[in-house]
């Protein structure tokens, strides 16, 4: 599946707050080992998301979408659930 662009966009706007990051994150980085983010900074990430989109996101299914494109790509299944 392929996220529309805003919705990248937002989710990228989102992971670079709540990671304290200024520069752009390319949609297919692996966050954690290529961008940089830190772990701890996942349950952030995980409720900005799920507040912004109103959706639950199951806690294994975050942690195995380790880019911004599969993030995004887990939004849209959860809304079409």
């Amino acid at each position: 599946m392929k996220a529309p662009l805003d919705l990248l966009n937002e989710v990228e706007s989102i992971v670079r707050e709540a990671g304290h990051l200024s520069e752009p994150i390319p949609p297919s980085q692996d966050l954690y080992r290529e961008v940089g983010i830190q772990s701890v900074n996942s349950i952030n990430i995980l409720l900005l998301l799920e507040e912004r989109f109103v959706v639950s996101l199951a806690d294994d299914s975050f942690m195995r979408a380790r880019t911004l494109n599969q993030l995004a790509d887990l939004i849209l299944e959860s809304k079409a659930a």
